[in-house]
């Protein structure tokens, strides 16, 4: 057998247990699915993602319902991410996935609450980088879910409609933009493009999902 050398394949190599701190479109899976709640009652989902060249992102959160009840942008997040794998419905269900933990600075195993149907299929994210205060004082950044596209890089309301051609993530990509911390007003829960680029609810749609 005979070896050409790949200078992408060698950049790929330098990926193995690095993090994505760099905006643009990913393809890989989520590797967990975590229903959450906050300390104020809102509930939503965390995940940490994995793309194909090896890179991860951890607490890519979206929250769904404020304390109220209330829908929040980051459901149609959700709802996109749901449409883009196909899966019609979400139930909790404990199992061991690998988390951050801060304290001892690593990934280590852990037993939680899992959405398993978002798990380990083929899934594009959009991300950007986003500005956040620390505790400790100062900032950093963090990648943040902007839309979800699937394998085939058709977003949710192409699939949806039963589009012939992925066309809207080219232009979605072009507007992507990182999110400096804003210090005049509480930040969003949730990326402003989730609502306008991956569609609504579900509501009174069922007989006309194609999946």
């Amino acid at each position: 057998m005979e070896y050409t050398l790949d200078a992408n394949a060698a950049k790929q190599a330098d990926n193995i247990n690095s993090r994505i701190d760099q905006m643009g479109k990913y393809l890989g899976v989520l590797t967990r699915a975590e229903p959450i709640v906050s300390k104020k009652g809102s509930q939503g989902v965390d995940m940490s993602f994995k793309s194909e060249t090896g890179a991860t992102a951890d607490y890519l959160t979206i929250w769904t319902h404020n304390c109220d009840g209330k829908q929040l942008q980051g459901f149609n997040a959700l709802m996109a991410i749901m449409t883009c794998l196909r899966v019609k419905s979400l139930k909790e269900e404990v199992g061991e996935v690998e988390k951050y933990d801060q304290e001892q600075q690593k990934r280590v195993k852990v037993q939680v609450p899992l959405f398993k149907e978002l798990m380990g299929k083929p899934l594009g994210l959009l991300l950007h980088m986003e500005e956040y205060p620390k505790k400790a004082g100062g900032t950093a950044w963090k990648p943040s879910i902007s839309a979800a596209f699937d394998k085939d890089e058709f977003t949710a309301s192409e699939i949806l409609s039963k589009a012939k051609a992925p066309e809207t993530l080219a232009k979605m990509v072009q507007a992507l933009r990182n999110r400096p911390l804003k210090t005049d007003a509480t930040p969003s829960q949730s990326p402003a493009s989730s609502a306008s680029h991956t569609g609504g609810s579900f509501d009174d749609m069922e007989d006309d999902i194609p999946f």
